[in-house]
C-alpha cells in the first residue's frame, strides 16, 4: 500500500549542550517542546504520526527518576491526551553527570477530520526517590505524519 507524507514539523529549542540556562525539572513537570501537524480531510483514518525526541540532561544529586510524556491536543484546545510516556534513572557521578536520551513514539489512527494536531513534550522528576536533574540541551522534538494513498 503506497504511503504519503502528510506533514512534518520540528521543534528545536536547542541543538547543543549549554546554549541556554539549565532548566530544572520540577515535580509535576514542565513543557520542554511542542509542535503542530496538519492532518486535513480527505485523509484516511489509518494514518500515523511518528514522534521522535532527544534530550540532554545533567544529573546533580540523589537518584532522580525522570519521567517524559507526550500529549496530543486537537486544534490546540480541549483536553490533552497522554499518548506516550517513559522513565529512566540517571545516576549522578561524584561530580555532575551528563546524559543524552532519545525516544520514539507512534500515534496511530489520528482522524483527518481533526485538522490541526498539537503534540507537547513534558518532562518531570518524580518526588520519590528524590533527586535533582537539569535539562541542559540538546532538546529536539519532531513529528512526521504519514498516510495511505488508497
Amino acid at each position: 500500500m503506497p504511503e504519503i507524507i502528510l506533514d512534518y514539523k520540528a521543534s528545536r529549542p536547542s541543538n547543543q549542550t549549554g546554549k541556554f540556562p539549565p532548566i530544572s525539572l520540577p515535580v509535576g513537570g514542565t513543557e520542554l517542546a511542542g509542535l503542530g501537524l496538519f492532518i486535513v480531510p480527505p485523509v484516511p483514518a489509518d494514518n500515523r504520526i511518528e514522534l521522535k525526541g532527544t534530550l540532554g540532561l545533567q544529573a546533580l544529586s540523589g537518584t532522580p527518576v525522570v519521567f517524559l510524556r507526550i500529549f496530543r491536543q486537537v486544534n490546540g484546545v480541549g483536553p490533552e491526551i497522554e499518548i506516550f510516556n517513559t522513565r529512566f534513572t540517571p545516576e549522578p557521578a561524584p561530580a555532575e553527570a551528563f546524559y543524552t536520551t532519545s525516544f520514539q513514539a507512534i500515534d496511530f489512527n489520528v482522524a483527518g477530520s481533526n485538522g490541526f494536531i498539537v503534540y507537547k513534550l513534558r518532562g518531570e522528576v518524580l518526588a520519590s526517590p528524590a533527586g535533582t536533574v537539569n535539562v541542559v540541551g540538546p532538546i529536539t522534538f519532531t513529528g512526521l505524519a504519514i498516510g495511505n494513498i488508497d
